[in-house]
């Protein structure tokens, strides 16, 4: 495939990509809080509408409010830009074998934040990218399927596994994040992935233990860990 339709791509991929940060923006902010997603955006100052440019992704972040004219605040604009660009880089470095990978990227993002600030991984995120990930392995047909589903189960009774040994330290949330990656990334990849989660998580922990900032009966959020075991795998092995 010509160099220049990939980077065409990932131009595409970068667009895209603000659109779904935009999206991943307002899961952060109301999934967590049992907030109806789809409902439009407002001000969070005042709670008036926007204008047009105030619900443009990226965009926003120079505009102010109308009504109260304030600004909008900057806490998720990281969440757009990353998203942005990391769906180009996905585009550009899994050209043709990217759908799946583009939902590892997507779900990462939106797991890691909403786990470090409320230590949950909410069903109905996992839910909605799993049913996303089925959608993505149908141009792959019934091998895809079932390896998924293979992937699927191996890493959900290795969570269920660690979640009862650890007694707390790993969450059922966690359990069902790996069973949503081995559905995207099937059973041989799902389980590299786990790995490196354990191993990343292993080695945070022991820092904090030997700096002495947390204790053996402190708990991580785990899924940043399986979010860049996740995405690592699915951006680098083939």
């Amino acid at each position: 495939m010509a160099m220049w339709m990939r980077f065409l791509a990932a131009g595409i991929g970068l667009l895209i990509g603000a659109l779904v940060g935009d999206f991943l923006g307002l899961l952060v902010e109301r999934l967590p809080s049992g907030q109806v997603v789809f409902g439009p955006r407002v001000c969070p100052t005042c709670g008036g509408p926007l204008s047009v440019s105030g619900r443009l992704p990226l965009i926003r972040y120079m505009s102010s409010c109308g009504r109260c004219g304030q600004r909008a605040p900057r806490g998720a604009l990281w969440i757009e830009g990353f998203t942005a660009i990391g769906t180009a880089s996905v585009v550009l470095l899994r050209f043709g074998t990217w759908p799946a990978a583009l939902i590892v990227l997507w779900l990462a993002i939106a797991a890691t934040v909403i786990d470090l600030r409320h230590r949950i991984i909410p069903n109905r995120l996992l839910a909605g990218a799993a049913l996303a990930g089925l959608v993505a392995l149908i141009p792959a047909g019934p091998p895809a399927y079932m390896n998924g589903a293979l992937g699927a189960g191996v890493l959900f009774a290795v969570g269920a596994l660690l979640a009862v040994v650890g007694r707390g330290g790993f969450g059922f949330g966690d359990v069902k994040y790996l069973a949503v990656v081995g559905l995207l990334l099937g059973l041989q990849r799902g389980v590299v992935s786990l790995m490196l989660a354990v191993l990343l998580g292993g080695l945070y922990a022991a820092g904090l233990l030997a700096t002495r900032k947390a204790g053996r009966k402190d708990t991580i959020a785990f899924g940043p860990f399986i979010a860049i075991g996740s995405l690592a795998v699915a951006l680098l092995m083939r």
